[in-house]
């Protein structure tokens, strides 16, 4: 019978975000896309990094931004965006829903990246984009009326035709022309003309450099990235059992984890003979597989643990110290934004020794002392885990 209650007393217990109205001549496209999607979750206003590749997006967001931030601070060219939600029940919740989602994707750039609302043009509807529903498009960059980037090109494109025509026109009298000092006035007039373009053309090609470099360091600003490398977890079910339980978990890389768990109950009442006091500590490592992303997947563990407990109830009481060794399967799940459930089973071999003893004359007899050898189950879990994370820089882009 001793070798039957322990164990189970033991296991119940143990660890445990198109443009109208503007010339679309004038809009300029992001690389690789004609448009950065940035996705919702539908019937929800929160906009979420990572989710559905908006992490890319805001990248390329920044790159656009990077590239042309000195004509967008000078009012010379503006960010389109456009709101578009169709998974609210009417019209008037999906506008609402639509422009909610667009100055969320407004203010991130505004906190994160150094913009301003006067640097934007947003327009909302509620039709569907290429039939998502849920999604604030950035569909590229619009200049202002009037500014022209490639005016100074045309204009010394335009020169260098007409210096040719010259160069043309002044060959052509030269050869019909006998007169020596005529020739040779012509001939100079043109190596001085063909000298000034030499130079302007020396001038552009070092501002285009100038420009390149500029470009460089810019695509080299560091970026940010939110990462959850800790989790705080507590076991319902020992909570439920009155012996409060806390874990603590480290993500050391996208397959390995270290994890500790303790509890502790240390309930007593002498005058009717009851006791329930047990103290456990468990470290474990863990490989993570098949996961979606962290701390969402399935994982394998090897645990080994010990503790203490002294256990009486009107009777026979039983009093040990013992250590345990196993093997753990286990499924984590988002349920929040930072919350997830996590379940598990630890099947292992456990050792304790203890001492029997009875109560009798208000003292406590002792009357043997016994071992224990049990292979099992030695974890049940069904935990609640909040999600700690923070910014880091990512490296250059």
């Amino acid at each position: 019978m001793k070798r039957f209650v322990i164990p189970l007393l033991l296991l119940c217990i143990l660890p445990h975000y198109v443009w109208a109205g503007r010339n679309s001549d004038n809009l300029i496209a992001p690389d690789n896309d004609s448009t950065i999607l940035f996705r919702f979750v539908p019937g929800k206003l929160m906009f979420f990094s990572p989710f559905k590749g908006n992490e890319n997006s805001i990248k390329r967001a920044f790159a656009l931004i990077d590239d042309h931030r000195e004509e967008i601070t000078s009012g010379k060219a503006y960010i389109l965006i456009r709101g578009f939600c169709g998974s609210y029940p009417d019209q008037a919740q999906n506008l609402k829903a639509a422009k909610n989602r667009s100055n969320q994707v407004k203010s991130y750039f505004i906190t994160n990246w150094g913009m301003k609302e006067e640097y934007y043009k947003t327009k909302n509807s509620t039709k569907s984009y290429n039939g998502s529903k849920d999604v604030v498009a950035l569909l590229g960059l619009l200049y202002a009326d009037g500014y022209d980037p490639e005016a100074e090109a045309r204009a010394l494109r335009e020169r260098e035709d007409s210096i040719a025509r010259v160069k043309s026109d002044s060959l052509a009298k030269l050869r019909a022309d006998s007169l020596a000092r005529v020739k040779a006035d012509s001939l100079a007039r043109v190596e001085t003309e063909a000298a000034r373009l030499a130079r302007m053309r020396a001038d552009s090609l070092a501002r285009a450099d100038s420009a390149k470099s500029v470009a460089v360091v810019a695509s080299e600003v560091e970026e940010r990235i939110y990462v959850e490398k800790w989790a705080l977890k507590t076991n319902m079910l020992y909570d439920l059992l009155l012996s409060p339980s806390l874990e603590i978990e480290y993500l050391i890389n996208d397959k390995w984890s270290v994890n500790i768990e303790g509890n502790v109950s240390w309930w007593h009442k002498n005058e009717t003979h009851r006791y329930y006091q047990i103290m456990n500590i468990s470290p474990e490592v863990r490989y993570w597989f098949g996961k979606k992303k962290d701390w969402h997947g399935h994982y394998l563990g090897a645990f080994v643990g010990g503790g203490m407990y002294d256990l009486e109830n009107k009777g026979t009481g039983y009093k040990g110290e013992g250590g345990y060794a196993g093997i753990s399967y286990g499924y984590m799940f988002p349920i929040g934004k930072s919350l997830s459930l996590e379940t598990g089973l630890g099947l292992g071999y456990m050792y304790s020794e203890y001492e029997e003893y009875i109560p009798l004359d208000g003292h406590y007899v002792y009357q043997q002392t016994g071992k224990l050898n049990y292979f099992g189950p030695l974890k049940l879990k069904l935990a609640l885990v909040w999600r700690i994370g923070g910014y880091k820089k990512g490296g250059a882009r």
